[in-house]
């Protein structure tokens, strides 16, 4: 190596020449590591924003209230970064009266994603239109049977309340039961015969039905995903819901929520490892206007005083 020094040349040891050489390969690096860190963080705030965008179209805010209902929910997503996952909920006002949807896509990745969207854009557009509940149900599944390149299916519960009737009309698409909350009490209600997720109706070849729940004033609906129930501690002992809810009750639906929500964390220490999602639906003051409803026994609802009310073949 030559370097010019005050008019003259002088040439440097080869172990000079070596470190220069070794200064100059360091910063280049070190110049490449934060250009690389840059792009990453470009990167990961664009998947953050596209992460948004799509929360905002799948999981949109609730108004805390539909037609007379207060409605309330919690959703976290399995993975800490996420705020998208594979749980899909919705709280619709049509000429029907309120019809609410939750449910689970059973898939993973940007597929689920899209099965995701798809059945929320059906159930947004059918509660609308389609005056019989199981057939919302059908047509639902009908759309997702007809994705190409997709093996994706999803469980889901559909509900229908009106602000003239004391019930709830229940299709159950291979969803987990929601719980009734009446008083000091809970139950699951049962709502068979369950369908097929949507998305698999096709594999039976069975009518699609609905069921009725009678509803009081002050009876609250709960539904969930399989990521609650599922949830377990350091043990191996699931999350047990319905005592908890009994437990934890609060006149406030959203701070009953989040005591909830709290607790499920508490009893898995943290490792859940599935989306969790918590829709709370109190019939509280939905009639406040109307007619009120003759009173209720507050005992646990019984498989017996569930009625099928419709039955609807497949398409």
């Amino acid at each position: 190596m030559m370097i010019l020094v005050e008019n003259s040349l002088y040439f440097p040891s080869h172990e000079g020449g070596t470190a220069v050489l070794c200064g100059v390969l360091l910063v280049t690096v070190i110049a490449a590591f934060v250009a690389r860190l840059r792009f990453q963080a470009r990167a990961l705030a664009s998947a953050r924003a596209v992460a948004r965008t799509l929360q905002d179209g799948m999981l949109r805010p609730l108004p805390s209230r539909v037609d007379g209902l207060r409605t309330e929910v919690r959703y976290r997503a399995a993975q800490p970064e996420a705020r998208v996952g594979g749980d899909i909920y919705d709280v619709i006002s049509t000429p029907f009266g309120v019809r609410v949807l939750i449910g689970d896509v059973m898939g993973s990745g940007m597929p689920a994603v899209g099965t995701a969207l798809d059945a929320l854009g059906a159930f947004r557009e059918l509660a609308r239109c389609e005056p019989r509940l199981p057939m919302v149900a059908q047509r639902m599944d009908a759309a997702l049977a007809r994705r190409k390149g997709s093996e994706d299916f999803v469980t889901a519960l559909l509900l229908g309340l009106s602000a003239d009737e004391g019930r709830a009309e229940l299709v159950c698409c291979g969803h987990p039961p929601p719980l009734l909350i009446r008083g000091r009490r809970a139950t699951y209600v049962d709502a068979l015969p369950p369908s097929p997720p949507l998305g698999l109706f096709g594999l039976q070849d069975e009518w699609c039905r609905s069921s009725t729940v009678p509803l009081a004033l002050g009876d609250r609906l709960l539904l969930y995903t399989d990521g609650v129930t599922e949830a377990r501690d350091t043990v191996g002992t699931f999350y047990p819901l319905a005592d908890r809810a009994v437990a934890l009750y609060d006149p406030d639906p959203g701070v009953f929520l989040d005591a909830v929500s709290a607790d499920l964390g508490r009893h898995a220490k943290g490792r859940i490892n599935d989306d969790v999602a918590l829709l709370l639906i109190d019939y509280g003051d939905i009639r406040a206007q109307g007619e009120q409803l003759r009173s209720q026994s507050p005992q646990l609802i019984r498989t017996e005083d569930i009625q099928p009310v419709e039955d609807v073949r497949p398409i």
